[in-house]
């Protein structure tokens, strides 16, 4: 028989050898971490500032790193937070070279590292910043180091966007845009070369320029109409100046971007003959149910005057032009005291009390305008019977009063 003590000297003796006990099976082995200081990333400057900068211009700035801890430091990551900005890690070897720094590798206590951070401005306004954090096994986790800017436009224009407000189509306005550089000395000015709208126009003419003409401001004059297309338009016209762009690389063309801006336009086109709302919805009604819905239509032709239209009901589509609750409904027209304008009045005066579902239908009005005889405005709505009382419990009628 062995003695405890027997057993309790052979189990120290075991443990002795294995301090670590063995995983149990499927698991992996607990990390030894080494004993000794730790590893530590020191940054000379964690922040840079570059101060003011044009749009689009590629800013950069070399952070100065050092192993400091009595450790190896080990970098397993450099991220950017913004697809901005790229970030590039060489460590300083012994004759003072750079070598691109290979993540994961082991870097010696003492040993001198560059990251070269660049950022790009482009698309950027007013305050940009940026982030590039250092993965690594300092007891930190994680080094940041940061970028700011405070991003300036190259052209200053006067006014910064165009508005035509309401036109026709007939009309045409002229709007003006002064544009000045922000950096002293001439520049040529020109539209990037793509089609513009129907009916716009623009002419870019220097202010005072010199025999190469250059000048240091210029009128940029748009003429929007006649003939727009009707609608709401929103336009960006883009201005290139002829400096190419600090730091930027060429682009796909091999060309080199150049210093630009954008100089908005927006206007609401009307037709000669206009109406408002262009739908019209009765929402949800009930057999039986009354429901009014009122447009204008309006003419911008100064030698037009509006008269009492001619009005009538038809299907929603060439395929259904007639439609069945035609006589369920009602049309007044009242023309304005200028003779600008119709007040039109569409009534449903009940749908019968077998209607459920969905109705569609047009509503056309002869206006007598050459350029626009007739507008035609779609209407719709959904008529749903209303909701039947359950009987009562027991199936027959109550009855109040005693006995």
């Amino acid at each position: 028989m062995v003695s405890v003590l027997g057993v309790c000297a052979f189990a120290s003796t075991l443990f002795a050898q294995n301090p670590t006990p063995p995983a149990p099976a499927g698991q992996t082995p607990p990390v030894q971490t080494p004993a000794g200081p730790p590893a530590r990333l020191d940054v000379d400057k964690s922040d840079h500032d570059f101060g003011t900068v044009i749009e689009g211009e590629v800013v950069k700035h070399v952070f100065q790193l050092k192993s400091a801890g009595q450790g190896p430091l080990v970098i397993t990551q450099a991220k950017p937070t913004c697809g901005c900005t790229l970030g590039r890690l060489s460590v300083k070897k012994s004759d003072g070279s750079l070598e691109l720094y290979k993540f994961g590798d082991p870097i010696a206590p003492g040993t001198e590292l560059e990251m070269e951070a660049e950022l790009n401005t482009k698309n950027k306004h007013n305050a940009a910043s940026s982030k590039i954090n250092v993965f690594c096994n300092d007891p930190r986790g994680t080094v940041t180091l940061g970028l700011t800017a405070m991003v300036d436009t190259y052209f200053r224009m006067t006014p910064n966007a165009l508005d035509f407000g309401e036109i026709s189509v007939a009309d045409v306005v002229e709007k003006t845009c002064e544009v000045t550089g922000k950096r002293p000395g001439p520049f040529m000015l020109s539209l990037e070369p793509r089609p513009l709208p129907q009916g716009v126009n623009c002419v870019l003419t220097p202010v005072n320029p010199g025999a190469d003409g250059k000048s240091d401001r210029w009128t940029v004059k748009v003429t929007v109409g006649p003939d727009c297309r009707e609608g709401n338009t929103g336009y960006p016209l883009a201005l290139l100046s002829d400096q190419e762009i600090t730091g930027a690389a060429a682009g796909p063309d091999g060309k080199q971007p150049r210093y630009s801006a954008t100089l908005m336009l927006t206007a609401r086109v009307r037709g000669l003959i206009s109406y408002d709302p262009q739908y019209l919805s009765f929402g949800l009604v009930r057999p039986g149910q009354i429901v009014s819905r009122t447009l204008r239509v309006q003419s911008f032709d100064p030698k037009f005057t509006m008269g009492m239209p001619e009005l009538k009901i038809i299907g929603a589509n060439d395929q259904t032009p007639d439609f069945k609750f035609k006589d369920q409904f009602s049309v007044n027209a009242r023309p304005t005291a200028d003779g600008k304008a119709v007040e039109v009045e569409l009534t449903l005066n009940g749908l019968p009390e077998t209607a459920d579902g969905a109705f569609q239908g047009r509503l056309v009005i002869k206006t007598g305008h050459p350029a626009k005889p007739e507008v035609q405005v779609l209407f719709s709505g959904v008529c749903r019977q209303a909701a039947k009382t359950p009987p009562a419990a027991g199936g027959g009628e109550q009855k109040s009063g005693g006995q």
